[in-house]
């Protein structure tokens, strides 16, 4: 088997609030990012007033181009696409800035217009949420990109881009009530949000600020911000304390610790949030970590959409041929034992891509020492950055993960609620079988590919060849007894 290489692809993100840049491996349907660094510039700061750019803003974003240029080359990164957001789109002088920029970095930089930022915020999310459907908002510095999604065609396909950031809106940011009305007159002309179903999709770095003050109010076990759903009830209550910071200290020192330099931005994020709600009808918010920079790397790539579940698993864990071949064994092999459950993710289809999943997962653990593989195991497949997964279907795996390693494994308590008794069974039944393919091929595809595992009745049958006969040892046989418990069948092993 030929292993695909991951390819490495950079985006310089010039937007309104801050300069970024986003170094990314790309493996099949699959954008990992391995390096993040943004400088808070400012460029968007008195726009509204002036009508240009701001001159500290410029001095700094410039020197910020510099130094992504020279760390572009030192990595030898060449596919790069640096990109200019809403602020310099609407800025006066803005041909001025972007010839700086030009000269800065060595190569043009693409002005996005709002139906560019729509478009490739929308395709964004397409790669890190599974088939969405509804509305993705891209709030940045000075600008809501609003587009529908997941809808073959309708009124405000192309989207809208309105200026609604929180540097468009600083001359009422601190006026709740005129906040509130000049946003949703807004929203209502917004054709995006008319006649809508589904959920919206929150794409920016005030609303991951936002995500991240909903988690620490409830608590919430999984800090990872991607594909974090919040509803209604709690979006008002985390909007309450934002408004109330504009007055109260203790309000302003709450949100403060979850991000001091967006603090000023809350109000008006949560605002926005709430209303697009109200006017939209759509049901709850999903927090989407992907958006823009991602779209761009899509399309620099020429890449297909796909789903990157399993390229993102193996990018992340950076699985060799042996591997990926066993992981693909692995579910074959496993998949007879299990019966259809319709009430884990909506559907056998929905279920199949996270077992196939955690399944590729399944050797990813090898080197870690044997006292701590559960954990760890569990952990890294809990938190990494691979995407196209709700955040049960992501701890359902992690769960699997964890029963794989040790067969008596036990999730914190903490983590308990974050999947349902059914899903956690089933990630249990996962677990136990791939200890048993494991232990029976010595993590080979090959040899698995000619065994069968099924189910006769109320048992369980491990079948294998007269040449393969010597691997049934006696941890295989207590492994299918494990596991065959476990699917409330009795096991049973025959070579044909």
């Amino acid at each position: 088997m030929t292993v695909q290489r991951a390819r490495l692809a950079g985006v310089i993100d010039i937007g309104s609030n801050s300069v970024r840049l986003v170094i990314c491996e790309v493996l099949g349907g699959s954008i990992l990012q391995n390096f993040n660094e943004k400088v808070m510039a400012g460029l968007g700061e008195g726009l509204m007033k002036t009508g240009e750019l701001s001159p500290r803003g410029i001095d700094a974003a410039l020197n910020a181009l510099s130094r992504y240029r020279a760390i572009l080359r030192a990595l030898n990164v060449d596919t790069y696409e640096a990109v200019a957001t809403a602020a310099v789109r609407v800025a006066a002088d803005r041909d001025a800035f972007l010839k700086k920029a030009e000269r800065m970095l060595g190569r043009p930089v693409r002005l996005l217009s709002g139906a560019d930022e729509a478009r490739l915020s929308a395709r964004g999310v397409d790669l890190s949420i599974h088939n969405p459907i509804g509305v993705i908002g891209d709030l940045g510095g000075s600008s809501l990109e609003l587009k529908r999604i997941g809808l073959a065609s309708g009124q405000g396909e192309e989207g809208d881009s309105l200026m609604l950031g929180p540097l468009a809106l600083s001359d009422i940011s601190g006026e709740p009530k005129e906040l509130r009305r000049r946003v949703r007159e807004a929203l209502k002309a917004s054709a995006a949000l008319q006649g809508v179903s589904g959920r919206f999709y929150a794409v920016g770095g005030a609303w991951r600020a936002f995500g991240r003050l909903v988690m620490e109010l409830d608590r919430y076990p999984l800090q990872v911000l991607q594909g974090f759903q919040m509803t209604e009830g709690q979006i008002a209550r985390a909007a309450k304390l934002c408004i109330d910071s504009l007055g109260n200290p203790g309000a302003r020192a709450q949100i403060e610790a979850i991000d001091r330099r967006r603090a000023r931005h809350f109000p008006v994020a949560a605002i926005l949030m709430e209303e697009i709600l109200n006017v939209s009808g759509l049901d709850g918010v999903t927090i989407s970590a992907a958006g823009v920079r991602e779209g761009v790397v899509h399309e620099l790539l020429n890449m297909p959409i796909s789903d990157p579940l399993t390229d993102g698993v193996i990018a992340f864990a950076r699985l060799d041929s042996n591997q990926i071949a066993f992981g693909r064994a692995l579910h074959e092999f496993i998949a007879p034992a299990l019966v259809p459950q319709p009430d884990l993710f909506g559907s056998p289809a929905a279920d199949i891509r996270i077992e196939k999943a955690a399944c590729m997962m399944a050797d990813s653990a090898g080197r870690f020492h044997p006292d701590h593989r559960a954990e760890m195991a569990y952990d890294q497949a809990l938190r990494a950055p691979y995407l196209g997964v709700t955040h049960a279907e992501r701890a359902m795996i992690a769960h699997a993960i964890g029963a794989r390693y040790e067969k008596d494994f036990r999730r914190p308590q903490e983590h308990l609620a974050l999947t349902t008794e059914p899903q956690a069974d089933r990630a249990r039944q996962i677990g136990l079988l791939m200890r048993l393919g494991a232990v029976f091929s010595g993590r080979s595809g090959p040899i698995l590919k000619r065994a069968e595992l099924r189910r006769e009745g109320e048992t369980l049958l491990l079948q294998v060849s007269r040449k393969d006969a010597k691997l049934l040892s006696e941890t295989v046989e207590r492994r299918l007894s494990q596991a065959a418990t476990q699917l409330r069948l009795k096991p049973a092993m025959n070579v044909r």
